[in-house]
């Protein structure tokens, strides 16, 4: 039999465990196990663009090398000072792509193997024209002065500034993130608290932009063109508390 003063110390020893589980136990519970609702809340805003990009080239053929690509570096020239005489800042004019090719001449009837006939060059750059009053004209104006082998293409539209509209659209896609979870909080017999996690994403939308294939297949006298809407679509998932 153990004596008085053993069996005191085994049930201070058993208390103190016992306490340490109990401590372990009342821990708080963490931000996982708070009940909560998850919307994704949607933002849409549009705005009328204000500036045109486009991608403008030229090629050039010859039988050698250098008479090629002088030809098409100087049409590129006249076409450069084309757009900045209009009002483009040479700041907005870049080059884009320089290329040079062989051109082969095909075997004839009676077999044989191709060979060199000439070459081939290119030059394009893309411009940024800021006053769209001047777009039609200045298009136009820039196929003139390449000639016949100038090419047009990647003529888009952009809000050169969307930052209005972005802070326009985020604040739509939580107002109606935060919509749907207050009715859900309702219906569910509870009150939305605050948000927990906020995940966004977003997208811009324009109409498809022409495009042109060479000074042939259009007119040299102002080039129409309408810049309609750009629509900005944010989404927005939201996590909140309920209380």
């Amino acid at each position: 039999m153990r004596s008085a003063p053993h069996r005191a110390a085994a049930l201070i020893a058993a208390a103190a465990v016992c306490g340490g589980a109990l401590a372990g136990c009342s821990s708080p519970s963490n931000s996982e196990d708070t009940r909560s609702v998850t919307v994704v809340g949607t933002g849409k805003v549009t705005g009328v663009p204000d500036t045109l990009s486009a991608t403008i080239g030229v090629e050039a053929q010859a039988d050698d090398v250098s008479a090629a690509i002088n030809e098409a570096s100087e049409k590129i020239a006249k076409i450069t000072e084309s757009v900045t005489a209009a009002g483009v800042d040479k700041k907005d004019v870049q080059t884009q792509q320089v290329s040079i090719n062989p051109r082969y001449s095909s075997p004839g009837s009676g077999g044989g193997t191709s060979s060199i006939s000439g070459y081939e060059a290119s030059n394009t750059i893309s411009v940024k024209v800021r006053d769209l009053t001047k777009a039609s004209k200045l298009l136009g104006d820039a196929v003139t002065a390449g000639g016949n082998n100038t090419r047009l293409s990647g003529v888009s539209f952009a809000v050169d500034d969307n930052s209005a509209l972005m802070r326009n659209a985020r604040e739509a896609a939580f107002a109606d993130a935060r919509a749907r979870a207050d009715q859900y909080a309702r219906l569910s017999g509870d009150k939305l608290g605050k948000a927990l996690m906020i995940t966004e994403s977003n997208s811009a939308d324009s109409s498809p932009s022409p495009t042109y294939k060479s000074a042939r297949d259009m007119a040299v006298a102002p080039i129409p063109i309408e810049p309609g809407e750009q629509t900005l679509n944010y989404s927005v998932t939201v996590r909140f508390a309920l209380t």
